[in-house]
Parts: C-alpha cells; sequence; structure tokens
C-alpha cells in the first residue's frame, strides 16, 4: 500500500491510501482533535472513519489537469494517466487550494522559508512555449511540483514587476500565465477582454493583466486562492463545484453528467453562502451566455474558504467560445433546459429560475440590467484596449453579444 501525507494549509490533515489503484483517505486523529480542524472537501466532512469510493477520488482526481493533459505528463513522469495517486504524489507539493501532498519522508510538508528560482526573460519565453511539450514545465526543476487543472496549457508561477519566477519546495504559486493558443487567434486578447468586461459589468473576478515578454503578449492572472502578508504569500483554501457534488472531473459538462444550474444552486443553498451568492451565481450564468462562453462548465465555478467562512470565488476562465466556429455552440450548463446557444430564448431564463425554485422575476430583472449595460461597456472597452493591443476579436465578440442580446431582450 502506498501512502501520501496530505496537508492543508500546512497542517497534516491526513493521509492518502492507494491499493491497486483504488485510493482512500482518512483524516488523522490528531488533526480531528485540534479545535481550528476544518475538512478537506465539503464532500469529505470531518469523521474518524476512512473514506473510499467514487466521491473520494473525485475530489483527489479535480486537483489534477485532465485526462489528455495528463497522457503527455505521463510521458515525461513515466506513469499512466489514470494513476492518480501517482501524479499527485509527483506533483501535488502547490495544488488549487490550500491543499498539498507530500510523501512520508518529508514530514512537516516540505520548506517552510519560500524559495524562488527566478527566470530571465529569454527563459520565461522558452518555457511557455515549450508548453505544449512539457505542461506546467514539470520535470525540469527540482523542487517544482505544481498541478494545475484544466485542458489550456498555462504555466503557474508568480510574477511580480513583470518577471516570473519558479516556487519551489512547497513555496505557493500566486499567478497563473497562458500563452496564445494556435488554434483559436487571439485568445490572450479575448480572455482579457472578457474578464475586463465582467469587472466592468461589477462581477466578482480575480485579477488579471497581459504580460509582455520579447514583444509577445501572455494572459496573466492573480490566483484569487492566495493573499499576501508581510511580503509572503499564503493559500487560501477553494474547492470547485465538481469536487463539491463529488463529480469526476472528466464529466463536468451537464451533457456528460456534470452538476448542472439548479445542482450548483441547491450546493450554494445547503452550503449557506446566502442570497446575495445566489444572485450573484445568476449574474454569472447570464454573463457567460451573453458573452457566449460555452465553456462554463462545474469546474469553474468554485467556493473559497476563510477561516470557517465560505463564498463563492471570483470568476476566472471567462472567454468567448462562440468567435471560434470550430467550438461547439452549447453551453456547459442548460439555461432552462436548453444549451444550443442560438434556441436560448427569454422563456428558458424564466424557466431556469422555476426549475431552481426561484420568482422568474428575479432572474429576468438581472437579465434585463446586463442586457441594458453590457453592449455600451463591451464597445467602450474595445475602444480602450485598441490602443495598446489591437485585435479584431473585440468586434466578433461585441457581435456575439449583440446576437445574444437580441434573442432575450425584452420587446419594445
Amino acid at each position: 500500500m502506498n501512502c501520501l501525507h496530505v496537508y492543508l494549509h500546512g497542517h497534516k490533515t491526513g493521509a492518502l491510501l492507494s491499493q491497486g489503484g483504488a485510493l482512500s483517505f482518512q483524516y488523522d486523529p490528531d488533526y480531528l482533535r485540534l479545535a481550528t480542524a476544518a475538512p478537506l472537501s465539503f464532500s469529505l466532512p470531518l469523521r474518524v472513519q476512512p473514506y473510499t469510493g467514487p466521491t473520494t477520488e473525485a475530489f483527489f482526481k479535480n486537483l489534477l489537469p485532465p485526462d489528455n493533459v495528463r497522457k503527455r505528463l505521463g510521458k515525461i513522469l513515466h506513469l499512466s494517466r489514470h494513476n492518480i495517486f501517482g501524479f499527485l504524489q509527483a506533483i501535488g507539493g502547490d495544488c488549487a487550494g490550500a491543499v498539498a501532498f507530500y510523501p512520508l519522508d518529508q514530514p512537516g510538508g516540505g520548506q517552510s522559508a519560500p524559495a524562488y528560482r527566478p527566470l530571465s526573460e529569454e527563459e520565461s519565453v522558452r518555457i511557455l512555449g515549450e508548453l505544449p511539450l512539457r505542461p506546467l514545465n514539470l520535470g525540469v526543476d527540482a523542487g517544482f511540483r505544481i498541478s494545475g487543472a484544466g485542458a489550456q496549457d498555462k504555466l503557474i508561477a508568480c510574477v511580480s514587476a513583470g518577471r516570473i519566477s519558479l516556487p519551489l519546495y512547497g513555496t505557493p504559486s500566486t499567478h497563473i500565465l497562458k500563452p496564445a493558443v494556435a488554434a483559436y487567434p487571439d485568445s490572450v486578447y479575448n480572455e482579457y477582454f472578457c474578464m475586463s468586461l465582467a469587472r466592468r459589468a461589477k462581477l466578482p473576478v480575480a485579477a488579471s493583466a497581459i504580460l509582455t515578454l520579447a514583444g509577445g503578449h501572455y494572459y496573466c492572472t492573480d490566483r484569487y486562492d492566495r493573499c499576501h502578508e508581510q511580503g509572503r504569500s499564503y493559500r487560501l483554501h477553494q474547492e470547485d463545484f465538481c469536487q463539491i457534488c463529488g463529480v469526476d472531473p472528466e464529466n463536468k459538462y451537464e451533457s456528460e453528467g456534470g452538476p448542472g444550474i439548479k445542482q450548483c444552486l441547491q450546493m450554494i443553498r445547503d452550503m449557506r453562502l446566502g442570497a446575495a451568492a445566489q444572485l450573484t451565481f445568476f449574474r454569472s450564468v447570464i454573463f457567460n451566455y451573453l458573452i457566449g462562453n460555452g465553456d462554463a462548465h462545474a469546474k469553474n465555478f468554485s467556493v473559497l474558504y476563510r477561516g470557517a467562512g465560505m463564498s463563492l470565488a471570483p470568476l476566472y476562465d471567462l472567454l468567448s467560445t462562440r468567435v471560434y466556429p470550430a467550438l461547439s455552440a452549447e453551453s456547459a450548463m442548460k439555461i432552462g433546459g436548453e444549451a444550443v446557444f442560438n434556441k436560448i430564448s427569454r422563456e428558458h431564463f424564466a424557466r431556469m429560475a422555476d426549475e431552481c425554485d426561484v420568482r422568474p422575476q428575479v432572474v429576468l430583472d438581472l437579465l434585463d440590467a446586463l442586457v441594458a449595460i453590457l453592449p455600451q461597456l463591451a464597445q467602450a472597452l474595445a475602444v480602450e484596449l485598441s490602443r495598446d493591443y489591437p485585435s479584431t476579436i473585440y468586434a466578433k465578440i461585441i457581435a456575439v453579444i449583440a446576437e445574444q442580446v437580441s434573442r432575450v431582450a425584452l420587446a419594445r
């Protein structure tokens, strides 16, 4: 039987065991006796008995990149893409939230003092360019054990004054960097535009910027699951809605059995996040519809923990997928029973509200409020961004917004 120590906020929480590929997790008795003990997941409440089965595996699997990325990583790390335990052992030193994994011969959860390796601009560009061949830049630097979910190639690192550093030996990463995706023109500008637009629409979003290296542009976002005090970075715990609902990340889309809007909203209620969180979730669903984001699945919605408090995490991974004809023209989560964008109408939003036991007028008022401001906000933002980052992608996104608005706007 293989074993990994599981840490939460630097405290040894329990042990992850693997026997014949089957995973089990058990909280440490000393941890359970702490007055401040917090569960690893809403789906794994504190208890003496070990956890086994699909829900347990789903939580830990959701901390890793998806299957297609693990397949590439496996060639570097000599691991089968199905070996969840092996990947957590290899790259689980810095995961989403405040979870970290360490072998038994590393008591205390690794190095306590922050350790970084600064990269030159030239080296940064080279590493970012090699991500398709070496995902997450793994297998080069000793002590660089970072895991990141999501299919898009990314570098998880630290950025200060435009310079990238690799955090080593358990030092928390603070930023996520994404190079342009060749198959989807101007993806960097697309994501930055959509994130900036959401912020102007008063939605909670992670801080983001465009980082310029050797004349090239890269999308850069702050990790919202990190906080900074007295010059040091610390982890905040979080989990996405696939983890909360105990759903395998390979089934993240509703069409494959993943959580839909009704299930996510019910979890917001079960976790007692409050009425404001429910309204924010609805506004986020509406915003993703209006920009044509077909990839707003359950893993792109998360809950953030601060001590005993819980809140919806800021939005991230906002992208207008409808501007790329090769991508699906469907929403990741159905709205009122409909997934196809050009079939979703005002009535579907009312039906969605009814399915969620919410008065339809509440959701329709949120819809009307965003419909009233988003086209103008998008036009002004495009003018502003075009000064430093000219691109035709802004006009395409604006056209998508106009098309979506025309289907759901209140008839005049």
